[in-house]
């Protein structure tokens, strides 16, 4: 491949570790397909479809936030079309509001609220809506797009069902206090389900509370398990969502949820490393409209060099980074392809 056209995919971002949770969905290779099976989106599918309440469990970087964009986002053909998937961010919020059930009660009722209200939104996240949806369209092609999916407001899919979500919300923060946060909850669901829809809470940033030389934050994660998971699963008729970081499993507090859960789908490993890394990085030059084979950016010996990386206990995430740098070398060097040997002097580096 010519430096130039090396140059084409590093603008194309094809090769980026991460990226904006709207975008996963359309860079997402299903697990099933790569394994084989249908353990982990079709499972994952068939207990959202059964109104079930589950924690998706993995590392850092291992798949999660891309498993949910795509089961929960414009193409999920195998989903009903009463699911109402939110996305709740939590990961920025105080302890008290991901700890205490009447915080995080007042939290999702204005959370919910906004995302039902077009004028709280700015010209400029209005506009990234349209580039999405647009988008999302030129993708589908003739095919079927759900009207509601994870990261899009419910004004754009429904704006009279909106409207009256928004007189709700609306009527809390005239009048409402944390005390009674959790009946006005209680009411927007009961909104959802008037009009014959399931909304799913969706936390994909609940996996962030780890131990970290000089900080432990455990004890916010046993919490929010422990209170507020329960609170929403014995007190809300709604869906549930949450990523959960394999290092949660042994606390108390997560031990305890599991009773409230419906389900577990943990992100699974590459049966076949070498290949399921070349089919990721293929479907990502033609999602990335990059016209080139993936043998004209990296030769078969460094997809080697790659599955050994992953083969040692690396991640997904570290695969493509280690990728991505090769690629910023590739060009600063001058050179036309990524090698064995730059995969091997990268790895080095990054370690």
């Amino acid at each position: 491949m010519s430096h130039r056209a090396l140059v084409e995919v590093e603008k194309s971002r094809a090769l980026d570790a991460t990226r904006r949770f709207e975008e996963l969905a359309f860079f997402h290779v299903p697990f099933d397909e790569l394994n084989g099976d249908d353990s982990t989106e079709a499972f994952f599918t068939h207990q959202i479809a059964n109104e079930g309440r589950v924690a998706v469990i993995g590392s850092s970087g291992a798949g999660k936030s891309s498993l949910v964009s795509a089961v929960l986002g414009p193409f999920a053909q195998d989903l009903p079309e009463h699911i109402v998937p939110l996305r709740v961010p939590i990961a920025a919020e105080t302890d008290e509001t991901v700890t205490e059930p009447g915080a995080m009660a007042r939290h999702l009722v204005r959370y919910v609220t906004r995302w039902a209200s077009p004028e709280l939104f700015s010209p400029a996240e209005k506009d990234d809506f349209a580039r999405s949806i647009a988008e999302v369209s030129r993708r589908a092609g003739s095919g079927r797009v759900r009207s509601f999916r994870i990261s899009l407001p419910l004004w754009l899919a429904d704006a009279e069902f909106a409207a009256q979500v928004q007189a709700v919300g609306s009527s809390y923060e005239s009048r409402g206090s944390s005390t009674d946060a959790l009946e006005h909850l209680k009411r927007l669901v009961g909104l959802f389900e008037y009009h014959g829809l399931f909304p799913v809470l969706v936390f994909d940033d609940s996996d962030t509370w780890l131990r970290i030389p000089g900080l432990d934050r455990t004890d916010v994660a046993n919490r929010f398990f422990m209170r507020t998971v329960r609170m929403l699963a014995k007190e809300v008729n709604a869906g549930l969502v949450i990523a959960v970081h394999e290092h949660y499993l042994d606390l108390a507090g997560y031990r305890e949820a599991t009773n409230w859960l419906t389900g577990e789908v943990r992100i699974p490993r590459l049966i076949d490393a070498r290949a399921g890394i070349e089919a990721i990085l293929r479907d990502r030059l033609v999602v990335a409209g990059v016209d080139a084979p993936i043998e004209d950016v990296i030769d078969a010996a460094g997809i080697d060099q790659l599955a050994k990386l992953y083969e040692s206990g690396r991640t997904l995430r570290d695969v493509l980074r280690v990728t991505h740098r090769c690629l910023q070398h590739a060009l600063s060097d001058g050179v036309d392809l990524i090698t064995e040997s730059l995969v091997e002097s990268v790895v080095s580096e990054l370690s």
